[in-house]
């Protein structure tokens, strides 16, 4: 494992990978860009010849201008990290053999400790020693490319995000019928444990996976309703023709939108 690091950004990442680093036997200095408890000012930021590794857990649009702040300085022999899914390591003005991405797929929160040994990482790096550090970090880190944690990324925001907002959605619907959406709870749990488990589509029940279109077109219908929101109807529409498609079945006729006056 590396000897010193800085870590520099002390939002919820920079805290929890700062104390990891810290309790795997690491000199870590802390800094942040604006006054933080137990974090040096990034003004006072001054590069130490054993310096093993700068990690920038600052938010995407800083990591370009505050690594660029550095690399004057920097000894030549330091790595130099970001931690953005999305982020090309390009933006790193340093030595392409001497940067690396470490991304873990994971929302952090305050206060709570994450489990690092179980804790998924996405490496992308050739520097070996990274790798290394990574898989101490995280033993369930893995390697990719950049264009492999671009994609990571993008399922992660869609798998987490969007499906968050497809359950909100649904749920300020139910709530506008005067329904409780938490009546449903127990079967989102139930489906999602099993979507998980892999081959998702091959998990899903109920109309569209038995072709039941009497079900479909009435359902389609409903959706057409003044007072639920068209894009509610889109979404249903799409994320049924995947179902359909899936099971071999022939998909609904396309979706008609209707403009509503207000």
């Amino acid at each position: 494992m590396m000897a010193k690091a800085h870590v520099i950004g002390m939002g919820r990442l920079g805290q929890h990978l700062s104390a990891r680093l810290a309790a795997l036997g690491v000199v870590v200095t802390r800094f942040n860009r604006t006054p933080h408890p137990g974090a040096l000012p990034l003004s006072s930021w001054k590069p130490e010849e054993d310096l093993d590794a700068v990690f920038l857990t600052v938010s995407d649009g800083a990591i370009s201008g505050v690594a660029q702040s550095l690399v004057d300085t920097l000894p030549k022999t330091s790595c130099l990290i970001h931690h953005a899914g999305s982020v090309a390591r390009d933006v790193l003005p340093w030595p392409k053999s001497q940067t690396g991405v470490l991304w873990p797929p994971m929302t952090f929160l305050p206060g709570e400790t994450p489990d690092w040994p179980t804790l998924p990482m996405a490496v992308d790096s050739e520097h070996h020693g990274i790798q290394d550090w990574a898989h101490c970090i995280s033993p369930s880190s893995f390697a990719v490319n950049e264009a492999q944690r671009k994609h990571l990324h993008l399922g992660a925001v869609m798998l987490g995000n969007l499906t968050a907002a497809w359950i909100g959605t649904v749920a300020q619907h139910l709530q506008k019928m005067r329904l409780d959406p938490s009546i449903l709870s127990p079967l989102v749990q139930a489906s999602v444990d099993k979507a998980l488990q892999g081959n998702a589509l091959d998990t899903v029940t109920g109309p569209a996976a038995r072709n039941d279109r009497t079900t479909l077109t009435a359902q389609a219908e409903l959706l057409q309703s003044p007072e639920i929101q068209p894009q509610l109807a889109l979404l249903h529409h799409h994320l049924t023709q995947s179902i359909l498609a899936h099971h071999g079945h022939l998909p609904l006729p396309p979706f008609q939108t209707e403009t509503r006056q207000d």
